[in-house]
């Protein structure tokens, strides 16, 4: 295999080298630092059992305050917001380390550096929408960690039937008010990551043809893979375009929506 960092300038080694290290940031450091920061003493592994026993309290106290939960709300707010921030950094330094292989890749005059160049190129370009995705969720979670931390719950719980019993009678409880006003900002927060998220992903297409219209004729091989790109990149378009709807739909009626949680049909 190519060494692809000795056909990078040194700062495009560098920004490869922080990709590289903020890839293990996203995987283990968001854990860790829940662990250290929350004051809770929790891990995820504990988060299942810590989940039911909290929501049980909370639903037979009745009352709106989730005290019961706020030790695994505290941990999975740290562990989001860990994570949303480490995957935005990894987003954004993945846009040099392309542009930089790409353009490597445009300039190598032998076919077993372009060789490698395209691998680790493709292989970019396939993780950047994962990325943007995690770090999507991410804020989701950071933002409404309750509904977030709910998905540990045991959906076969004495307590998880009540509320889906109140739920499908239309009752109106303090708890029952809590859930649906969180699970509404839950997908809120979310219409607002994909809000976003289009709107960067129209401007790098923009970018791409516009750096294209101005890549001399000569330049033929850059010309194809910005050509490529700026195909290619608004396809996320209608994946965003699906989740902001499904999201608004959610947020102007959340009570269903929250009853198909319970249900057991996910967030």
């Amino acid at each position: 295999m190519v060494d692809t960092t000795k056909l990078l300038d040194r700062r495009g080694a560098a920004w490869l080298a922080l990709a590289g290290a903020l890839v293990i940031a996203v995987v283990l450091s968001p854990a860790a630092v829940a662990g250290w920061t929350s004051g809770t003493h929790l891990s995820v592994a504990e988060l299942p059992g810590n989940v039911a026993s909290g929501f049980g309290q909370w639903v037979a106290s009745g009352r709106a305050s989730s005290a019961p939960l706020a030790a695994a709300v505290s941990y999975w707010s740290v562990f989001h917001v860990v994570k949303a921030a480490a995957a935005i950094a990894l987003l954004v330094a993945l846009l040099p380390v392309g542009r930089r292989i790409w353009g490597a890749w445009a300039r190598a005059s032998s076919r077993g550096p372009r060789t490698g160049l395209l691998l680790v190129g493709v292989l970019g370009a396939a993780v950047a929408p994962l990325v943007l995705l995690v770090a999507m969720a991410n804020v989701q979670g950071a933002v409404a960690p309750l509904s977030s931390v709910l998905n540990f719950l045991p959906l076969d719980s004495a307590p998880v039937a009540q509320v889906r019993d109140q739920l499908a009678t239309g009752a109106t409880t303090p708890v029952l008010t809590a859930l649906v006003d969180d699970f509404r900002l839950y997908h809120a927060a979310l219409v607002g990551t994909a809000v976003a998220a289009i709107v960067l992903v129209a401007a790098g297409t923009v970018a791409l043809w516009a750096r294209r219209a101005r890549t001399p004729k000569p330049d033929r091989r850059l010309r194809r893979v910005l050509t490529v790109g700026g195909v290619l990149l608004p396809c996320m378009l209608l994946f965003l375009g699906v989740v902001l709807l499904a999201n608004v739909s959610t947020v102007a009626d959340t009570a269903p929506a929250l009853s198909a949680f319970f249900d057991g049909s996910g967030m």
